[in-house]
């Protein structure tokens, strides 16, 4: 059996696909093999069972979509992830990261938080690094945690940046605890609940 790999992790996207696929394919075949048997068993599809079996595929329909929306996005490429890792020191990063809303997706590989900062790197073409930036700003707003957010694009810039950030230590940012998150710090706090709008 794989081991699941925690979201926010190197590997975490192409883990994730595989067991999406592998649900939807046990929640669709559990009403197909309800719908089968009552078939078999009474002779008929005209029966009670076959509405059970119809019903009982919705969740499964549903779990195909999530699975398609999974298979859209791949894990990043590992030498990418060994750079950042021997320049990150401590700070807290989440790796290989589909941020959501409901007018577009945003994937991003890396973001690390240092005090009021967030920085982040995207290698995909399409992505509007601002408008990805305040995306995640004003989500972050939302739960009351005013945040810098910056997306780059280039992973030297990226790298450089990290590395200074993780030499030097952030400017104070005043925090009396939060009682959604008992005994988290702030960067604690502030990693949580990006990791609660991603994918």
């Amino acid at each position: 059996m794989q081991k699941k790999t925690e979201k926010g992790t190197f590997g975490y996207l192409n883990c994730n696909k595989i067991l999406a696929w592998k649900k939807a394919a046990f929640m669709l075949s559990v009403p197909i093999l309800i719908f089968l048997g009552a078939w078999i068993l009474k002779g008929t599809r005209e029966n009670v069972m076959t509405v059970v079996a119809v019903v009982g595929c919705l969740p499964g329909c549903n779990q195909v979509v999530r699975a398609i929306l999974a298979g859209r996005y791949a894990s990043m490429d590992r030498s990418l992830y060994e750079q950042i890792e021997a320049v990150r020191g401590d700070l807290p990063v989440l790796y290989e990261n589909v941020f959501t809303s409901y007018e577009k997706n945003y994937y991003i590989e890396c973001v690390a938080v240092w005090g009021r900062e967030v920085i982040g790197y995207s290698g995909e073409a399409s992505l509007d690094p601002k408008e990805a930036a305040e995306h995640i700003r004003r989500m972050l707003k939302n739960s009351s945690y005013k945040q810098q957010v910056r997306i780059l694009k280039e992973p030297e810039a990226f790298l450089k940046q990290l590395k200074k950030m993780a030499q030097t230590k952030p400017e104070p940012v005043p925090f009396h605890g939060d009682d959604r998150y008992p005994g988290a710090d702030r960067d604690e706090i502030v990693v949580h609940l990006l990791q609660s709008i991603t994918l």
